[in-house]
């Protein structure tokens, strides 16, 4: 009986994320209340508060469920270090775009964050946890520049920190553009795009 009130309230939690990541992407993150998620998961409020301790923490939990890809390729990209550091750099960088591209849930979430949420008092922990997460990402292709630099497949001049800024900056470009306009900036041409960026860093042949 106890597993099954644990699967229930899994599923009860995943409801409500569901519901969450649906009223925010139609609504807005501000003119969503935890009374409309409620209505739309089918929920009362107080089961969204035996989840969650207020909308901050929803909205955090709806992140998490899509960081959890780029989290690991990031690992990956830090951990295992390869003879072609820029090779295994271009491969995650692709890829990233390419998930984007195929998955509905990844588009809305995203939408939600660039284009449908303001930074309101509310969600500060949230905000700040995806800042974190975009200095950690920063600091690991920074580290896989060095690498890059280091076995001589980047120009002299390039400095990687500032280069992995650059790079961080470049992939929220194309992921903000093609949530508004796909057609015009297709991800699923995401080797075109990174190998167009790389080619401005890389050593020449």
């Amino acid at each position: 009986m106890a597993r099954k009130t644990k699967l229930e309230a899994e599923e009860t939690r995943e409801q409500i994320l569901n519901a969450a990541e649906q009223m925010f992407y139609q609504h807005g993150v501000s003119r969503t209340t935890l009374e409309k998620i409620a209505t739309a998961a089918g929920v009362t409020r107080g089961a969204i508060y035996r989840h969650f301790a207020n909308k901050s923490m929803l909205f955090s939990a709806m992140l998490e469920r899509i960081r959890l890809p780029f989290q690991q390729m990031l690992s990956e990209l830090d951990s295992l270090q390869q003879a072609d550091p820029l090779a295994q750099l271009r491969a995650v960088l692709i890829h990233s775009l390419e998930i984007i591209a195929r998955c509905e849930q990844h588009q809305r979430v995203l939408s939600v964050v660039f284009h449908r949420c303001e930074y309101i008092d509310e969600l500060n922990p949230a905000v700040s946890r995806q800042e974190d997460l975009d200095k950690a990402a920063s600091a690991i292709i920074s580290r896989s520049l060095q690498r890059a630099k280091a076995a001589g497949m980047l120009r002299s001049d390039i400095d990687p920190d500032l280069a992995a800024c650059g790079i961080h900056a470049y992939m929220g470009g194309l992921i903000r553009k093609h949530l508004l306009q796909p057609e015009f900036c297709d991800l699923s041409q995401a080797s075109g795009y990174i190998d167009l960026m790389l080619q401005g860093i890389k050593k020449p042949a």
